[in-house]
């Protein structure tokens, strides 16, 4: 398919590009189910995460290498248990086009973005954070890229249903803003790693410490302590938000238990069905 190229602006032939790295979504099947659903259409199985034509051959590679980079000494490594990283700028870079990608998904398929008070603010971020992907030239204002690791919940004093598989298995990107107009995050999730990007908010360094990742390197422990409220209050609201989506309908539910049965021991020593577990017996209210 011919068109832009969202990254270098050049008239090319476009990839079908994930949103989501593919090593997340071929990770998340195989760790789970086979299929993938979203929560706004829980009816509708998929095979792949979302995709849209967004960029050039070249700005694939140049992505693929960070995300060659993460998955080798990130992702893998915390996944097998690993609590310690240091990092180079790899990091930094994957993080921005992470969530440069959840930004520009979000402009190109959420129109009523074009009357919200955030939209001039995320035009402006997505120019900056466009320029650092093209030159590695550190943005200026946009600076702040944050990630927080999670793991299997063992208790919460909240009566959230699924805050285990949210914060497991979930694949999650969205903005995020306040009524009040005094803060926008850009945030985006897959499996037990949390990112976001404070793009407006009151004074707030101290309070992400431990999850800011630095431009050029730095080190990384968990667990980490985070107390910024935004960012709390936003994750308990999007569970609950979740929670209170529709089920499958019966037709669906019964597809899902015909793949379950057809290895039962399997699915439930799965990283999905130890979450599902986890949820419904051990943390159930």
């Amino acid at each position: 398919m011919k068109g832009i190229c969202a990254l270098y602006d050049n008239e090319t032939e476009l990839m079908e590009s994930h949103i989501f790295p593919k090593f997340i979504i071929k990770n998340t099947k195989k760790t789970g189910s086979q299929y993938l659903r979203r929560v706004i259409e829980p009816n509708k199985r998929e095979q792949d995460g979302p995709k849209s034509y967004l960029l050039s051959f070249k700005a694939e590679q140049e992505f693929a290498k960070r995300e060659k980079w993460f998955a080798e000494k990130i992702y893998v490594p915390y996944l097998s248990g690993k609590k310690y990283f240091k990092y180079d700028d790899n990091l930094y870079y994957f993080s921005i086009s992470f969530l440069w990608r959840t930004l520009i998904f979000q402009l190109k398929t959420e129109p009523t973005l074009k009357k919200d008070w955030t939209y001039n603010t995320l035009l402006k971020v997505e120019k900056e954070w466009k320029e650092f992907l093209k030159t590695n030239k550190k943005p200026k204002k946009y600076h702040n890229v944050n990630l927080l690791f999670t793991s299997r919940i063992e208790s919460h004093s909240t009566e959230l249903n699924g805050v285990d598989y949210y914060t497991s298995r979930a694949l999650d990107a969205t903005i995020v803003d306040n009524q009040n107009h005094t803060f926008i995050l850009i945030y985006a999730k897959f499996n037990r790693f949390i990112f976001w990007s404070v793009v407006k908010s009151p004074e707030y360094q101290d309070e992400l410490y431990e999850v800011e990742i630095n431009p050029k390197e730095g080190v990384l422990e968990v667990p980490q302590d985070v107390v910024y409220q935004p960012i709390n209050s936003f994750i308990a609201n999007r569970i609950k938000k979740i929670a209170e989506f529709p089920r499958p309908n019966q037709s669906e539910q019964d597809k899902i238990e015909k793949e379950i049965m057809k290895n039962p021991e399997k699915f439930w020593n799965s990283d999905a069905g130890q979450s599902l577990y986890n949820d419904n017996f051990n943390l159930k209210k």
